[in-house]
């Protein structure tokens, strides 16, 4: 029949246009090194297919490999999980869990092309309904890097640009040092030993719990971190001995590590422990204390803007702040670096000595 007749491209640019189905929608079809590609043109129009025929066989001129479109959402994830083990990546766990919602919403067939913008729009509607928006937009991000890992291994053609979620949650709650007191005071002794540490290192909670002996240096009175053992991936020095407070607990805790060895006989290999035994968490005994303090939303994350604060009161610079509590930029320094009113009261007053 006529109207099966192919229509035959121009013989140097080696492709082919050719009709399919009841409804004549023009496909395409080219070779490369890989073999021959079949695409669909969506359109009847021989114009438009010959359009996409030049498209194609114009970036193989330059070298574009072309990526057939069969992906799944299960193989974008599978790939994002063998990405992250190769990686060691820490935080996979929370990772994998926003993953499982992207693939519970869409399931793990749908294929990627169908994954477009107003799919994604589609998938914030639905997830504002039972998530917060910092939990959506996170998952939105785990998704995109899919995706990108997906174009690096050759899987995926392209990524969708991603919806914007707006996110207003910055905390700016911070301990006063009369608030600091009330809660150490009501906090259990090895609770209070890492709030107390925290609170004038500002450390990160994990990163004060798995701090071991072994880190400790007690003749020249400083502590250091391996770079696996920070969030930021950097290794970090803390000279103690200028701070009495923190000569003083740290001894406080050798007592306490030799007490739990001679007792139970066992080697007390991390600083803060309980009867000899790590500190994991310190959600039920925090919380409590601060209900006790009659504290309001008080996190133990806030201690780390405490200590900041400090640092800044106290005049340290703050490329030497951000070394101490392992800022990784300049910008996370500046998001926990709360002025309060006495430092601005102290700004001004030095621009009144310009007009003496």
């Amino acid at each position: 029949m006529s109207e099966q007749r192919e229509v035959q491209a121009e013989p140097r640019r080696e492709g082919r246009i050719f009709p399919r189905g009841k409804r004549g929608v023009l496909w395409i079809a080219w070779h490369d090194a890989r073999g021959e590609h079949r695409h669909s043109s969506k359109s009847s129009d021989p114009r438009v297919a010959d359009r996409l025929l030049r498209d194609k066989l114009t970036a193989k001129e330059k070298g574009t490999r072309h990526v057939p479109q069969r992906a799944t959402l299960g193989d974008l994830l599978d790939m994002l999980r063998d990405h992250h083990e190769l990686a060691g990546t820490k935080s996979w766990p929370r990772i994998r869990q926003c993953a499982h919602h992207v693939e519970e919403h869409f399931g793990r067939e749908a294929r990627i092309v169908e994954i477009d913008y107003p799919a994604l729009e589609g998938y914030v509607r639905a997830r504002r309904k039972v998530a917060a928006p910092a939990t959506i937009r996170f998952e939105l991000s785990v998704l995109s890097q899919g995706f990108k890992v997906g174009i690096m291994r050759g899987r995926v053609a392209s990524a969708p640009p991603m919806p914007t979620v707006k996110v207003s949650n910055t905390r700016t709650a911070c301990f006063t040092d009369d608030e600091l007191a009330k809660l150490l005071a009501e906090l259990p002794a090895p609770i209070k030993a890492v709030a107390e540490f925290a609170a004038l290192t500002g450390w990160r909670l994990m990163e004060c719990l798995n701090l071991r002996w072994d880190r400790v240096d007690l003749a020249e009175q400083v502590i250091r971190l391996h770079p696996n053992e920070t969030k930021s991936g950097r290794g970090r020095t803390l000279p103690y001995s200028g701070s009495p407070r923190l000569v003083a607990l740290l001894e406080r805790q050798r007592q306490e590590r030799w007490r739990a060895e001679r007792e139970r006989g066992v080697a007390v290999s991390h600083v803060f422990h309980r009867h000899g035994r790590p500190v994991k968490s310190v959600i039920d005994g925090w919380q409590e204390a601060c209900s006790r303090a009659k504290l309001e939303d008080r996190h133990f994350h806030d201690l780390r803007r405490y200590a900041c604060q400090r640092f800044t009161k106290a005049g340290v610079a703050p490329v030497e702040t951000m070394a101490l509590m392992g800022h990784a930029t300049q910008s996370m320094f500046v998001r926990y670096s709360i002025i309060d009113r006495p430092m601005l009261e102290k700004a001004v007053a030095k621009l009144a000595r310009l007009d003496r």
